[in-house]
């Protein structure tokens, strides 16, 4: 067996199987193109891989994808910059499941990335089957919670909310504070517009508007988010706020983009930046959906110091 980088037209022969997989709501076509767009991203230009396992024959058992993010450890008082691999799409035909091969992908892909790249410090994803085959390969959960908040017809902003449109996502990023834990995993401006991708592809596959704003900033609070017409929601993508009552003015913020955009929900994963009070929202625990989990590779690195996860971060 062995891992190998996928070419180009690897990857596209991957397209129709993953779109069986994760295409729901869209045409296979659309899917087709929402993968190229992907790929030529600046982000993923600059920091993904696609993967294949192959037998001595060199058919394809397994896949999935890697993508470079900026880390950091601290440690003494010291602070350590590093990279951070966001691993995604991970995909077994049918036909080939049951025979561990994921498992020895994701094996082999730890260490691939602990050779070629002495700044790693961890692999991280977010499962959606649950955390036995991740385990497995030496992942760790990081239990969590989402809060859910229906969209009410009226609504409404509140009047200190001052929009971020596309153009701003850079600047807004630079005035969000770096969470205060001893590991951090950290997205970029081009990582933000990689989600508003998403987002634009959906809307054109299923004729829909685009939110006019992609965040606000409140006294005391600031967020950036992306519509998921997929699962017709507004996901916040990455938010902080002083105080519960200035997260709550966040929320009803958000709510109203949502309105706009015609979308159903606010979703919102819980972390220690946006101090929302307990009954405020729906709480439910994310179990089988995008539970994310870690696998240090620089010493020092703990999953439990992984603290602070944004669904910025998410592949």
């Amino acid at each position: 067996m062995q891992l190998v980088v996928a070419t180009e037209e690897e990857k596209r022969s991957r397209d129709p199987l993953t779109h069986r997989a994760w295409g729901q709501r869209i045409s296979q076509a659309a899917w087709f193109g929402r993968e190229e767009r992907l790929r030529a991203h600046p982000w993923c230009g600059s920091g993904m891989t696609t993967w294949l396992w192959k037998d001595e024959a060199g058919a394809v058992l397994a896949s999935c994808e890697t993508f470079r993010m900026r880390s950091l450890r601290r440690h003494e008082g010291a602070e350590q910059e590093g990279v951070g691999f966001g691993v995604a799409s991970v995909f077994t035909e049918e036909r080939l499941r049951g025979r561990g091969h994921a498992l020895a992908m994701m094996q082999a892909l730890s260490a691939e990335l602990r050779r070629c790249e002495p700044r790693a410090h961890a692999i991280l994803l977010f499962s959606e089957v649950g955390a036995t085959l991740y385990q497995r390969a030496g992942y760790e959960p990081r239990l969590c919670h989402d809060r859910i908040f229906a969209v009410e017809a009226a609504a409404a902003a509140p009047a200190e909310a001052r929009w971020i449109g596309e153009h701003e996502v850079e600047g807004a990023l630079a005035r969000f504070a770096l969470p205060d834990a001893p590991f951090v995993v950290w997205p970029t401006a081009a990582q933000i517009d990689w989600h508003l991708e998403r987002a634009r592809i959906y809307a054109e596959a299923l004729g829909r508007g685009l939110p006019a704003t992609c965040g606000v900033e409140l006294p005391g609070a600031r967020a950036l988010w992306a519509a998921d017409y997929k699962n017709e929601r507004l996901a916040i993508l990455l938010a902080e706020a002083a105080d519960p009552g200035a997260a709550q003015q966040l929320v009803q913020a958000a709510s109203a983009a949502a309105l706009a955009a015609g979308l159903a929900e606010v979703r919102i994963w819980e972390t220690p930046s946006l101090p929302l009070q307990p009954e405020v929202g729906r709480r439910v625990p994310r179990d089988d959906d995008a539970l994310p989990m870690l696998l240090p590779l620089a010493p020092g690195v703990l999953a439990e110091d992984w603290r602070d996860i944004p669904r910025a971060l998410w592949v």
